[in-house]
């Protein structure tokens, strides 16, 4: 299984992965991103690589 994490520190709110993928990403009670759950779909991955600020990280166990 994968772990999909959005930094906090980075995230800028702008919802951007959420339009992409609303069934992995929402925003927080504090505006920004989260994620939902871990799982990966070719939406998720493409909500991750089209973040502006890089916020959103896939880690890929094998």
């Amino acid at each position: 299984m994968a772990k999909i994490s959005v930094d906090k520190d980075l995230c800028i709110g702008c919802g951007s992965c959420i339009a992409l993928d609303a069934d992995t990403f929402d925003f927080g009670d504090d505006g920004l991103a989260e994620a939902k759950n871990n799982e990966v779909t070719e939406a998720t991955k493409e909500a991750a690589s089209s973040c502006p600020t890089d916020a959103i990280t896939i880690e890929e166990e094998n």
